[in-house]
């Protein structure tokens, strides 16, 4: 029959592998969920990115689009004029961002290029051109190619022709990938962070970091953003397709042409602020999991010797305490009754206090708590009491010397006779710990400002643009009410000037004021994409007519048959409309100024669920 203090050593031994599993099993359950809330992190933060680069790559896009589309007015116009209108749209531009532009015919054939107009070049075989003759009028983005003439990596960004309806060839600008990749790269924030421009195919369109060594080629179609045409945006983890570098990426599919832009955060600067906290706690874990099965065998040796020796009981003592002090835990007792307590060495020492002869009190404790927790620490010691539960507090003292501490104290209580008498438990020192959790928050608060900085930096940009279009959209109003003027005084006055002179000086007439007015449309839509929308039950009929008196006002002598179906009824916001009306309404009218019979139409033409569609019809200049 094995002894009782084996019995005890036994018990002792399998406590302290308990305690010591357990708390490598805390530990790596609080590493694992500190590394799951810094990915979380880094995964919003990631998607924030995406999303914002996103918007301003299609803002650059849409840009080279609406060129695109005033070049296709302007040729429609005066195909002869094309160097003239091509060199002005190129310079509204942004430097370095369109090498050229192109007019290719319905053959293929390159008939004006911006560098070189007499090398003979053939487009056919290229996508953008086969894309663009499928009849559907929309912007085409291509593949990033090398180009013909220069040698360098472009991305054909291109819009159909049409003569009296059918396909005519295509305007194409040529935009730079490298001024696409200078933008990607001013977010990058560190040396293997990645900003990625994807085009629907699946090929580099622009890279932030290797630009020149990525273009054309092909990303796995196993990406999450392939996988799901429908979804817009999202985060995975992978490794780099072209360096093999573990990243956090997150994605946002540009809506209309389906080029994705993907932010690729290394994992490796993400989890460096995190590494070096994780491994002194890993460190602090096995010191205290070694002080612990040390502890342990200390107790279990001292157990097995107390028959023995009075002198072992010491022995073991001095090792306990010296234990406590390299983990920094002292042990306490108070008695309830008389509110004194009892302190070990390493207490004092954790509390920065001398030991003296009338000991210590419950209320010289209490005052050594920080203000800010002692409310908290007296109501939980309160409450321990009454329960006669463990006390578990962690909590700052304040020292002799004014510095702070973060404590963390464990107590049990004791009863005689039904009545709790006692309480003792460890006071253990866990500032080191608590400064380096400190540390990782601010450094996590530090990362979370420089994305709502850089974000800031986005919206103040984007208002400096449109304060400028507003400013150049002002300014361009003197100059077109001098030309037109002076044309106006001009055509009254020169009666010596051919027919064919008068018909120049009448184009200019008109060219000033459609200048003017699509100035004016501008700074409307300006105004209007920004105004809140209130919907409400319109006669969209009376609204129609309502417009076409306004505008045959501006030329009463022109004879127009207007067409407007009565009864046209719908939800929408009045001002708004009123000035999609005027839009649609006021263009039939100027594109059907050459037409000899001129007719506008306004009509329902279909419903879908709760959708209603109408149509402004006429036979003026244009495509169908």
């Amino acid at each position: 029959m094995k002894s009782p203090s084996r019995v005890l050593v036994l018990v002792v031994l399998l406590f302290t592998a308990s305690a010591v599993a357990m708390l490598w099993g805390l530990s790596v359950r609080w590493q694992d969920e500190l590394r799951k809330e810094v990915m979380a992190r880094a995964e919003r933060r990631a998607l924030q990115l995406s999303d914002a680069m996103a918007g301003q790559t299609a803002a650059q896009f849409a840009l080279v689009d609406h060129a695109l589309q005033d070049l296709r007015v302007d040729w429609v116009q005066d195909p002869a004029a094309v160097e003239q209108w091509s060199t002005a749209e190129l310079k509204s531009l942004p430097s370095g961002m369109v090498s050229h532009l192109s007019v290719v015919d319905a053959e293929g054939r390159v008939v004006y290029n911006s560098l070189d107009k007499n090398k003979e070049v053939f487009a056919d075989d290229r996508l953008h051109f086969q894309d663009a003759r499928t009849g559907a009028d929309h912007l085409v983005i291509g593949a990033p190619v090398v180009s013909r003439l220069t040698g360098q990596w472009l991305i054909p960004v291109a819009r159909p022709l049409y003569m009296e309806g059918r396909f005519a060839g295509e305007l194409v600008m040529a935009v730079s990938t490298a001024f696409l990749a200078k933008g990607l790269g001013r977010l990058v924030m560190s040396e293997q962070d990645v900003l990625i421009l994807l085009h629907p195919s699946g090929r580099v369109m622009s890279h932030s970091v290797n630009n020149s060594g990525t273009l054309g080629k092909a990303v796995p179609l196993d990406r999450p953003f392939f996988q799901s045409t429908l979804s817009t945006s999202g985060t995975y983890r992978e490794q780099g397709a072209v360096d093999g570098v573990a990243r956090l990426f997150g994605w946002k599919r540009l809506s209309g042409s389906g080029i994705v832009l993907v932010v690729g955060l290394a994992e490796a600067s993400v989890f460096a602020p995190l590494d070096a906290s994780l491994t002194r706690s890993r460190w602090l874990t096995a010191a205290l999991s070694l002080l612990l099965l040390m502890g342990g065998s200390a107790v279990a040796w001292l157990l097995s010797r107390v028959e023995r020796s009075a002198q072992a009981v010491s022995e073991s003592a001095r090792l306990l305490e010296d234990a406590q002090k390299l983990a920094k835990v002292g042990h306490w007792s108070l008695d309830l009754r008389t509110r004194d307590f009892i302190w070990s060495d390493e207490v004092y020492r954790i509390m920065g206090m001398r030991r003296s002869a009338g000991g210590v009190t419950y209320d010289d404790i209490a005052q050594r708590v920080y203000p800010e927790d002692r409310a908290a620490f007296t109501d939980q010691f309160d409450r321990a009491i009454k329960g006669g539960v463990k006390m578990d507090v962690a909590h700052r003292v304040i020292l002799p010397d004014g510095s702070i501490k973060h404590v963390h104290a464990l107590g049990i209580f004791e009863a005689e006779n039904g009545e709790l008498v006692r309480c003792q438990g460890t006071l253990q020192d866990v500032t080191e710990v608590r400064s380096a959790q400190l540390a990782l928050q601010d450094l996590n608060d530090a990362l979370e400002e420089r994305v709502d900085a850089r974000t800031r930096e986005l919206g103040a940009l984007n208002k400096e643009l449109e304060a400028f279009a507003y400013s150049v959209s002002h300014d361009l109003r003197t100059p077109l009410r001098s030309i037109h003027g002076f044309a106006s005084l001009l055509e009254e006055e020169a009666d010596t000037l051919s027919s064919e002179g008068k018909i120049h000086l009448r184009r200019i007439r008109d060219s000033a004021r459609r200048m003017g007015l699509l100035i004016t449309d501008l700074l409307t839509m300006a105004h209007q994409s920004r105004a809140e929308v209130h919907p409400q039950a319109l006669n969209l009929s009376e609204l129609a007519q309502a417009v076409v008196v306004d505008i045959e006002r501006e030329d009463p002598q022109r004879k127009v048959a207007w067409s407007i179906e009565p009864g046209l009824r719908a939800m929408a916001d009045p001002v708004l409309l009123r000035v999609v009306l005027q839009n649609l309404l006021g263009n039939a009218w100027k594109y059907t100024s050459q037409t000899p019979q001129p007719s506008i139409s306004f009509e329902r033409v279909g419903q879908t669920g709760a959708m209603v569609e109408f149509c402004v019809r006429d036979n003026g200049a244009g495509f169908d």
